[in-house]
């Protein structure tokens, strides 16, 4: 057996001070299990090496390049690059139980300890809750359509979701599924991969990440949510036939209403962040039309890729 209890990967998306915070936050947990913390990085982002010397126990892995040309990538495919990453570090992963967090959410100090407790039941993968730390509304607003159903309260068996800036495997369940990520991570396919095969996900609100994220432009923001839209439409759309993709796509014009009541329905459930909610009510819609937007794309995407070649080499 493995001497490492816990390996976590790391996906850098913010960098610098999100990254260092991140780092910090792992190597003082309380009553920790024993980690292996992996930091997979590539030639876009080559200033992560810089921090090795300040974290020695930390495994800085350098991909080299990943993204071709020389331009900086779209978010679009610096999504794609947060994928491979990840899934570099899944294979190099040497721990009994294998997680994965983002560099924009700091760990509270019994993160680890919460979950390898939760893994001494038969749960193929864990999800953990997340807190918002950053302030204004337009990252509230983020926050509310991003994680608002990871907010604690929180205790579910058998979700349909589980996030990626919170999620830890055993790695039996994860090999037993290593087709789908060993070259891009994308954890709604693997999730639900796991769930078709009768094995057991939970939701605890235990293992907390608190999310801070840096200040972004609106503009900046509204192409993200696009791009990151169209991709889980995409992935959505690989799991069905080009037929319903093309339902899905005619009806997402009701998605954005749907959607907003939904979130605004949960948060009073929550009996937290309501005035947060309300005040950021202007951006939570701006940014779902932007995502639904996106959505339609992929679905049309995955419709016109499914039409034109086999199930064993659509998408």
């Amino acid at each position: 057996m493995s001497e490492i209890d816990l390996s976590v990967v790391m996906t850098i998306v913010d960098g610098s001070r999100a990254l260092t915070r991140c780092l910090e936050a792992l190597c003082t947990q309380v009553e920790s299990p024993t980690l292996e913390v992996l930091v997979p990085y590539d030639d876009t982002i080559h200033e992560v090496a810089d921090l090795a010397k300040r974290f020695p126990t930390v495994t800085f892995l350098n991909l080299g390049a990943l993204h071709p040309g020389r331009e900086r990538p779209n978010p679009f495919e610096q999504h794609a690059l947060y994928d491979r990453r990840r899934a570099a570090g899944l294979r190099l992963a040497r721990g009994r139980l294998v997680a994965i967090l983002e560099d924009r959410g700091r760990p509270r100090p019994d993160w680890a300890r919460s979950m390898l407790e939760l893994h001494r039941k038969p749960y193929a993968a864990v999800g953990g809750a997340i807190e918002n730390g950053a302030g204004g509304s337009l990252r509230w607003a983020v926050f509310f359509t991003d994680f608002g159903r990871y907010q604690a309260p929180l205790e579910i068996d058998d979700p349909e979701y589980l996030t990626d800036v919170n999620i830890c495997y055993k790695r039996e369940a994860l090999e037993s599924v290593r087709k789908l990520w060993e070259y891009r991570y994308q954890e709604p396919r693997v999730n639900w991969a796991l769930r078709r095969n009768g094995q057991r996900l939970h939701l605890s609100d235990r293992p907390r990440v608190i999310q801070e994220r840096e200040e972004i432009g609106v503009g900046a923001l509204l192409k993200e949510r696009f791009h990151w839209g169209r991709l889980f439409g995409q992935i959505r759309g690989r799991e069905t036939s080009a037929l319903r993709c093309l339902i899905w796509a005619v009806a997402t014009p009701v998605l954005p209403t749907l959607l907003f009541l939904r979130h605004f329905r949960h948060q009073l459930s929550k009996h937290k962040n309501v005035r947060e909610f309300i005040l950021a009510m202007p951006a939570i819609l701006l940014l779902l039309h932007a995502w639904i937007l996106g959505e339609f794309a992929g679905y049309c995407e995955a419709a016109w890729a499914g039409s034109r070649a086999t199930p064993s080499t659509a998408l």
